[in-house]
């Protein structure tokens, strides 16, 4: 959580996505990025491993694998 960011994320990178919880949300959260199986396209992780959050309400999300930070809008 930064001052940015509204919400907890976490890497899931056994399952190649991002989930997001908000307070009040069910146990389970939502996915907001990935989830699309083992990749390289546009919105596919191999391994994501770290998360970070600019002003603008970007989320950036380093790729360990694949060897690339993806940059998504999520506000």
């Amino acid at each position: 959580v930064t001052p940015f960011c509204v919400h907890v994320a976490l890497a899931d990178s056994g399952n190649n996505r991002v989930m997001r919880w908000t307070q009040g949300d069910e146990i389970q959260g939502a996915v907001i990025v990935g989830g699309n199986g083992e990749g390289k396209g546009a919105n596919q992780f191999n391994f994501p491993i770290g998360l970070c959050c600019d002003r603008q309400g970007n989320l950036y999300v380093a790729d360990a694998d694949n060897n690339r930070v993806q940059r998504f809008s999520i506000e």
